[in-house]
């Protein structure tokens, strides 16, 4: 391995532990809230260093094809103790403006497609749903209404014929009314034990 290829191994491990310093920071910052006694938490932190550690040796075979020396640890030591000494604070200060300006960013895109889609949509939908009820009522009422007017005359001579009748034959009529009522009860009251 040439000296070349060595410094650039060095520099990019270097950087590599600026980055896995900046990497944890940003981790434990975005999740803070989790709960660290779930079994959740291990599958976490497993998948959080093994994506640095991959992430790392990628870098190093690009570099020098993948070959490790005892240099490279301390290489990316340095780079994490660098991060911590130098660049933490700064780093924190940015992380904090940044998850604040997304925050604000995806608040206000949020409010933009509420008004600019959901509002309309809901608002239109509300209108259509107005308007069919607007128009089933009065065209319930207009039935209703026409029904009156037809029947009505219908209803009239029942009424007439009714009052001529004797009063055996109503009795009659009324005694076989009842009847097939009571049948039209039993057979409710069957329907209704049937689909209990």
């Amino acid at each position: 391995m040439t000296l070349t290829t060595q410094f650039m191994t060095m520099v990019v491990m270097v950087a590599g532990g600026i980055y896995v310093g900046a990497a944890v920071d940003t981790f434990e910052r975005l999740f803070s809230k989790r709960n660290k006694r779930s079994w959740l938490e291990l599958f976490w932190q497993l998948a959080f260093w093994i994506a640095q550690a991959a992430l790392l040796f990628f870098l190093l075979f690009l570099v020098n094809y993948g070959e490790l020396r005892l240099y490279v640890f301390i290489a990316v030591i340095c780079g994490y103790s660098a991060y911590r000494a130098l660049f933490q604070t700064r780093y924190k200060k940015l992380l904090e403006y940044m998850i604040r300006f997304v925050t604000r960013l995806m608040t206000f895109f949020a409010r933009l497609f509420n008004a600019i889609i959901i509002w309309p949509i809901r608002t239109i939908f509300m209108l259509i749903t107005t308007l069919l009820l607007f128009v089933y009522k009065v065209f319930y009422k207009g039935i209703h209404l026409l029904f009156l007017v037809v029947l009505y005359p219908f209803l009239l001579i029942f009424r007439t014929i009714w009052k001529l009748l004797p009063k055996n034959l109503k009795k009659n009529l009324n005694k076989t009314a009842g009847f097939w009522v009571k049948i039209k009860n039993t057979i409710n009251k069957w329907k209704e034990r049937k689909r209990k």
